[in-house]
């Protein structure tokens, strides 16, 4: 390797647990990305994401359901960025913790892939195909279907037509998006709501716990126990999708 541009490629790497390296310039790239999706926030460039994180949410459900022997009767989603999953059977404890979590843990994953491999026209495919999927299949009203048929022709199009590049980025929004939309969502509709109707609530007056608190104070445990779940969730994946490659390490 050209010494000079090993000291330049050392200048912007630090090292990390395991002997990986991180890439402060890929890290400084996420919180660029973060800070215009915050600037962002209320305007209708980031409805779609939005949109898709809450198709994400319901997945979780869904999915959650299926895993513990439910079935699936329904998924909606509503253009005021709400969403809900109807099911029979399964484990009420799991379904109703795998939405927040779930859909961070989903867009964690999309960012970490677009981040380290080469797999970024492929995982848009895929992302395309299974929320076409999903819809086809489970979703139940015409704003659901819409948004299904809508985002997922964009990015099965997105993956085969656009530079990979472009893809690479478009997907680390998507990612980054998903993990801070669940953060936001938790603090709005549970922990400063802790009266309304969120998953938590459900959570608190399905299991009674802590049983020494009143119902809301209940929601607060459940929220602040996901919101503290969520923020170290984040923080790894952030340092997984800002550490060099192996590729990189051996450059």
């Amino acid at each position: 390797m050209d010494s000079t541009f090993a000291d330049e490629f050392e200048d912007h790497e630090a090292p990390s647990k395991g002997g990986r390296k991180l890439d402060i310039r890929r890290l400084l790239g996420f919180l660029v990305i973060a800070a215009c999706i915050g600037a962002l926030w209320n305007t209708p460039f980031i409805k779609p994401l939005k949109l898709f994180v809450v198709f994400l949410h319901e997945a979780s459900h869904a999915l959650a359901t299926v895993a513990t022997g439910g079935k699936v009767v329904d998924i909606q989603i509503f253009f005021t960025e709400g969403g809900m999953a109807r099911s029979l059977g399964g484990s009420r404890f799991w379904t109703l913790m795998a939405g927040y979590l779930g859909s961070l843990l989903w867009g964690g994953a999309i960012l970490i892939v677009a981040s380290r491999t080469r797999l970024t026209r492929a995982l848009a495919v895929a992302i395309g195909l299974a929320v076409a999927g999903v819809t086809l299949f489970h979703v139940r009203n015409l704003a659901g279907w819409g948004f299904g048929a809508a985002f997922g022709g964009a990015m099965i199009a997105g993956g085969l037509l656009v530079r990979e590049g472009v893809v690479n980025w478009m997907l680390r929004v998507i990612g980054l998006t998903s993990c801070l939309y669940a953060i936001y969502d938790i603090s709005s509709d549970v922990l400063m709501r802790p009266e309304v109707g969120s998953d938590a609530r459900m959570l608190a007056e399905y299991t009674s716990f802590p049983p020494f608190l009143a119902t809301t104070h209940q929601t607060l445990f459940w929220g602040g126990l996901w919101m503290a779940l969520s923020i170290v969730a984040t923080v790894a994946i952030l340092r997984i999708a800002a550490t060099a490659k192996p590729a990189d390490d051996s450059a």
